[in-house]
């Protein structure tokens, strides 16, 4: 397990050295949240029930947006090509690069969830169902984009190919959340236990699937 957890460190320091991205990520996330209010207005009884929903949307946007780039950088500096023949393999390889960009990605907007949920009057009784959701949320949305990635990696407008890809496999992951953000009875709820399915079904295929598309771009390339 040691090249596996050399590999989520190395993404880490990169992570770190390039921490503007993750500032942009961050006022894009808050930018969204923010806008809502102004276009609707501030009347309490339209604002309030959309208030979970924001949140959703403003993080689907939020944490796809920066997996464009996600195995370009290990493309370019032939690191893909030694993983392919190292011990890790490319499907731990891609299970390590979704632990490392949820943790600079998805985490920065799980803490900063309290503070959007305060800006639309969300009550603090609904946090605790909401963070849980958004927690396995943001790691299957994470997921979605490793795959996503993958599949558009040294395609030509590769940024447009993977949103189409990946909006349409987002929608369950969205809705169950939205659905087990809202409820009010508890923490676990029907809707959250769909929503971890989802996300251990992801969990058993997004590594193999990107290991197979990953494998198969680097093949074409060397053609």
């Amino acid at each position: 397990m040691k090249p596996f957890f050399a590999q989520i460190e190395r993404d880490l320091l990169i992570s770190w050295q390039n921490r503007q991205d993750l500032g942009v990520m961050l006022v894009f996330f808050v930018i969204i949240i923010a806008l809502f209010p102004l276009a609707i207005g501030a009347n309490a009884t339209v604002l309030d029930p959309l208030g979970v929903p924001v949140i959703w949307i403003a993080a689907l946007l939020a944490i796809l947006a920066g997996f464009d780039q996600l195995f370009a950088q290990d493309v370019r500096d032939g690191w893909l090509d030694q993983i392919a023949l190292s011990q890790l393999g490319l499907s731990w390889y891609a299970l390590a690069k979704a632990i490392s960009h949820w943790l600079t990605a998805g985490l920065p907007l799980l803490i900063m969830t309290p503070l959007m949920a305060m800006m639309l009057n969300i009550p603090p009784q609904q946090w605790p169902p909401l963070l849980i959701a958004l927690l396995i949320g943001s790691m299957g949305l994470t997921l979605l984009g490793v795959i996503g990635a993958a599949l558009a990696e040294g395609a030509r407008r590769g940024t447009a190919l993977m949103a189409l890809l990946i909006l349409p496999l987002a929608v369950p992951l969205l809705i169950f959340g939205t659905l087990a953000s809202q409820n009010d009875r508890g923490i676990i709820s029907p809707h959250l236990m769909l929503l971890g399915a989802v996300f251990a079904l992801l969990l058993a295929l997004a590594p193999l699937v990107a290991a197979s598309a990953l494998e198969i771009s680097e093949t074409e390339t060397g053609l």
